[in-house]
């Protein structure tokens, strides 16, 4: 069974590989913006994320460290948020319905 936080990591992290179309980046955004996040540090990253205007993963890699270090996270694990996405947009669109709705 997978942990809340292994599942906002799961979309997390296919937020930052910029493997989504605008589309399900867009979607994704909308939907989590009202979501309680139960990692500080996840919802730092999605805020951040949110900021910048781009799906571009290299875009993101060169943004995000900067953009988390000054909200106050230096020591981000950044490569297992750049790793490759284990689902498809749509499959995080229907997992962050889940999420926002409280499974």
């Amino acid at each position: 069974m997978r942990t809340d936080l292994h599942l906002e990591e799961l979309v997390l992290r296919l937020l930052c590989t910029g493997a989504s179309q605008s589309a399900v980046r867009d979607g994704l955004i909308s939907l989590l913006r009202g979501y309680r996040w139960k990692s500080t540090l996840h919802h730092a990253i999605f805020n951040a994320i949110e900021s910048i205007p781009s799906d571009n993963s290299e875009v993101l890699r060169q943004l995000l460290p900067a953009k988390l270090t000054r909200m106050g996270f230096p020591d981000v694990e950044w490569e297992e948020l750049f790793a490759p996405p284990s689902m498809s947009g749509e499959e995080a669109i229907a997992l962050a319905r889940k999420m926002v709705g409280g499974m």
